[in-house]
């Protein structure tokens, strides 16, 4: 009876710099780091290359767990890791092949690209974060990435089509996101209790694509992020071992959870997952997999329909990052976050006020401006922005027109940064992760306005300065 085992990291962290210098302030919080970027990079995703364990000959081994777990890294995480600390990424990719080598498939997973919430986005936003997020990947790693990891887990039907168009296989899922199983015949409810996690299933999307589904086991990611499983690693191999014993041959058993919890939010986590996988390395009846290996030799036999507007951080769908539906991480603040819905409402209306300027100012200049959005970060990344402004323009343009058209991409990048998840999954607005979506709400207006005089109206502007504070305090991170 063989089985296999996947643990899932979700690298990220919300973007620190300032949207002028591109650069992060000194962040006094983190000490002794200059920021929180530096103190997490130090305690978790550097520790997480090369962890120092004794294995269960008592012999001293240095294990890579990038090597063994499925991970995803956020793109604007990874590019201030290629600025900063280059060995870092590059560490990271060796272990990338490596686990193609291993398993035929990679560890790394996608994630779209500035964490947004999709089901909150629309269309257009949709298809540039996946595309982006796909032009990231496949500048570090070399490949077109197999799956996906969306931002909190937040997921609608429209989501799932964007991504299956852009060529994904697969996404992971927390379990109460699923909503039925098509079996015997029949349609039947499920809760994050009764859903198989041990299996994949096709999600029938209405284009008439599917997408193969993952649904993560809840109890053990709760273990991790919240039970002291990390305290021994050894054990929680052994508890996973046993697991396993219960599971019917060729069953997956995987769980997902912010990979921060190995050694940041859980000091020497990194150990403790070391000791795990080498202790899960060598029981003879499980095999160490990803999703892409798993999902080629077991594909799925069974049908599922996800919860529409589901999430895996809040109970209430994906209220949490437009509303005041009572999510909070200090009690005394429920039902104080009017403020969500205010900040939601005015950066939408920045967005689209933007985005018709964008439109209005490139149509006759290039054939489908958002076209050529969706492509940019492929040719940022690749050095190739002229060029791919001449594949897309309706005639040959001058070198102040391409100028111009640098210009707009910059103003659209600016717009999609508005969206990042962090500025609402708090529980102020004085936090400097709305803050800092507020600074690029900022800068998107003052870049806008280099161009053309400002079109917007005063109440837009009043509600902006409203919600930003002084830029020279330091909030909780």
């Amino acid at each position: 009876m063989h089985k296999f085992v996947c643990i899932h990291g979700h690298f990220y962290q919300p973007p620190r710099e300032d949207p002028r210098t591109g650069q992060i302030p000194l962040q006094p919080s983190a000490s002794p780091f200059a920021n929180w970027n530096e103190r997490i990079l130090h305690e978790c995703y550097q520790a997480n290359l090369a962890v120092s364990i004794q294995n269960e000959c008592g012999e001293s081994e240095t294990v890579c767990n990038y090597d063994w777990m499925s991970f995803n890294i956020g793109p604007t995480l990874f590019d201030w890791m290629e600025q900063h600390y280059p060995s870092v990424v590059e560490e990271v990719v060796a272990a990338h092949h490596r686990s193609v080598k291993r398993t035929g498939h990679s560890n790394a997973m996608a994630q779209v690209y500035h964490h947004s919430i999709l089901p909150l986005a629309d269309r257009l936003d949709k298809e540039t974060e996946v595309r982006w997020g796909i032009a990231d990947y496949q500048h570090r790693f070399g490949c077109k990435p197999e799956g996906m990891w969306l931002a909190e887990t937040a997921v609608d039907r429209e989501t799932l089509e964007v991504m299956v168009d852009a060529g994904i296989l697969y996404v992971v899922l927390a379990a109460r996101q699923a909503k039925t199983v098509f079996e015997e015949g029949s349609w039947k409810s499920v809760t994050e209790h009764t859903v198989d996690t041990s299996q994949s299933y096709w999600c029938n999307l209405p284009s008439g694509n599917r997408i193969a589904v993952y649904f993560y086991d809840p109890n053990l990611a709760m273990d991790v992020a919240f039970r002291g499983a990390l305290n021994n690693g050894v054990d929680f191999a052994q508890r996973i071992v046993q697991r396993t014993h219960s599971m019917n041959n060729g069953a997956l058993l995987h769980f997902a959870t912010d990979g921060e919890s190995y050694g940041h939010h859980h000091r020497e986590g990194e150990v403790a997952l070391g000791f795990c996988f080498d202790r899960l390395v060598s029981e003879s009846s499980i095999t160490l997999t990803n999703y892409g290996a798993y999902l080629e030799h077991h594909p799925p036999e069974e049908c599922v329909q996800i919860v529409e507007n589901s999430s895996w951080s809040c109970a209430h769908g994906v209220e949490r990052w437009r509303d005041n539906c009572g999510c909070v991480i200090d009690p005394a603040m429920k039902g104080k976050q009017e403020w969500r819905r205010a900040l939601r409402d005015v950066l939408n209306r920045l967005r689209d006020i933007t985005r018709t300027l964008f439109l209005e100012h490139t149509h006759t200049l290039i054939k489908d401006p958002m076209k050529l959005r969706h492509d940019w970060k492929s040719a940022s990344l690749s050095s190739t922005e002229i060029e791919i402004i001449e594949e897309h323009s309706i005639v040959s343009l001058s070198t102040e027109q391409v100028m111009e058209i640098g210009f707009w991409m910059q103003q659209q990048d600016l717009a999609l940064k508005m969206f990042t998840s962090c500025g609402w999954f708090f529980d102020s607005n004085e936090g400097i992760e709305a803050q800092q979506i507020l600074a690029y709400a900022q800068a998107l207006i003052e870049h806008t306005h280099k161009c053309i005089e400002w079109p917007f109206e005063n109440p837009i502007l009043s509600e902006l300065n409203a919600l930003l504070l002084p830029s020279d305090v330091e909030h909780h991170n």
